[in-house]
């Protein structure tokens, strides 16, 4: 049975420490045949951990792009900003493609998405929307459907994303400013969106939000304090200090921090690098904490929030029906079932899990068998809470209710006007 030869774009944390191990697991079934990775250190370990042909490693994209087809199929998990342009190239030199989200960073890339994937029929063009392989989404949806406890009426949506996670990424790290990726709705809860949408089996009509950077910004920075943690007065006392979290837990983030996150390599780049700065003397501009509201045409009703300000990382839903509600717990992969007709609460719990797993055997497997119909996570389904998204974001911006098809109407019209001006 022939391998289906894979192409790995990007060998950060998605690249090599979720699909590559992947690949390594199910050698039957594919392998790495090339890789494009800009940075030395993480090309020469990624090199010695799944060696390839070295006129198949590449420390830039043009140079790949440049060579005839290498591969069956490439995984997209470089840099949000190029995650668009990148697939767009790739499907056209005949991969097929599965890229990491959000797929679309920028309006005038979301009103072309659409058109762009129906071009490409003959590919496979696949976002890894791995939530919506997961067994815990299913269930909700189950529950949805069967109309047990009656209509849906309102859907509570809490992202927790974790005080860690957080300063790590939208602080520290290389998601902290808004202009260099995107907003933290995009970047971090497109697919919650997603999830919620599906849920509430309607189309989102209407959207407000609101969002502040209440606590990690130089207003909470005091002369006691260092710009530096390992130089501070307050260290000890402060939550978000870079040893606390890099140097007390062997975590998967800290490869993130440095390519051989040994204590000692952690401590030497934390005091000097972006990581080990006080999340309080930062460049950052990521809000903190966010609310929104959605208005779907069926008459359902949803909070989405997103927070920083959590022990740990969750998603909370909450389902309102007419004759009873569900609470669940993605974390601790729990649902529970409370009828207003009976006292007796049903607790279902799930199996962990990995959606990754799911979703990349999926890939492979269509890859192989060239099956482009029905893909559960095909771009084309996901351009609705791109979209939403981005309508979401501009309500938070201009402080007003949004419309979101006459928004999404307006952006195709705008991008029109501008490209007939331009060519």
């Amino acid at each position: 049975m022939e391998k289906v030869k894979l192409a790995i774009i990007g060998t950060g944390l998605r690249g090599a420490y979720t699909y590559a191990p992947l690949i390594a697991k199910y050698k039957d079934k594919c392998e790495i045949v090339a890789f494009v990775e800009n940075k030395k250190g993480r090309r020469d370990l990624f090199l010695e951990k799944y060696p390839v042909d070295k006129d198949m490693v590449f420390d830039n994209l043009n140079d790949f792009i440049a060579h005839d087809k290498l591969a069956d199929a490439v995984i997209i998990s470089h840099y949000d900003l190029l995650h668009y342009d990148t697939a767009q190239v790739l499907l056209v030199k005949g991969y097929d493609v599965l890229v990491e989200t959000p797929v679309a960073n920028s309006l005038d890339e979301l009103v072309h998405l659409k058109e762009y994937s129906l071009k490409n029929k003959d590919r496979l063009f696949m976002v890894a929307y791995n939530n919506r392989y997961s067994s815990f989404y299913t269930k909700l949806k189950e529950i949805v459907d069967d109309k047990k406890l009656g209509d849906l009426i309102n859907i509570s949506y809490n992202v927790d994303i974790g005080y860690q996670n957080f300063v790590h990424n939208y602080v520290r790290g290389n998601w902290r400013i808004t202009s260099d990726t995107a907003t933290i709705m995009l970047t971090n809860s497109c697919q919650d969106i997603d999830m919620m949408i599906n849920l509430s089996k309607g189309k989102c009509q209407k959207v407000s939000c609101f969002s502040d950077l209440r606590i990690f910004n130089w207003e909470n920075f005091n002369t006691k304090m260092s710009e530096n943690c390992f130089r501070c007065g307050e260290e000890e006392l402060c939550p978000f200090s870079a040893k606390k979290i890099y140097l007390q837990e062997d975590k998967l983030i800290n490869n993130s921090v440095h390519i051989n996150p040994t204590k000692d390599n952690l401590e030497a780049i934390l005091k000097q690098g972006p990581y080990g700065k006080c999340v309080f003397y930062c460049d950052n501009d990521v809000c903190d904490n966010l609310t929104s509201i959605f208005k779907f045409d069926n008459k359902v009703t949803s909070n989405f929030n997103i927070n920083a300000f959590t022990k740990e990382s969750d998603k909370k839903i909450r389902l309102f029906f007419k004759e009873g509600e569900v609470e669940a717990s993605f974390k601790q992969k729990e649902i529970k079932i409370k009828s207003f007709l009976n006292t007796d609460e049903k607790i279902i719990k799930l199996d962990q899990e990995n959606t990754d797993e799911k979703l990349f055997l999926d890939f492979i497997d269509r890859v192989k068998n060239k099956n482009y119909k029905s893909c559960i996570s095909d771009v084309g389904s996901v351009i609705e809470s791109h979209v939403a998204t981005f309508a979401a974001e501009f309500a938070n911006v201009s402080e007003t209710v949004v419309d979101v098809k006459s928004f999404f109407d307006d952006a195709v019209e705008m991008t029109r006007q501008i490209e007939k001006m331009m060519f």
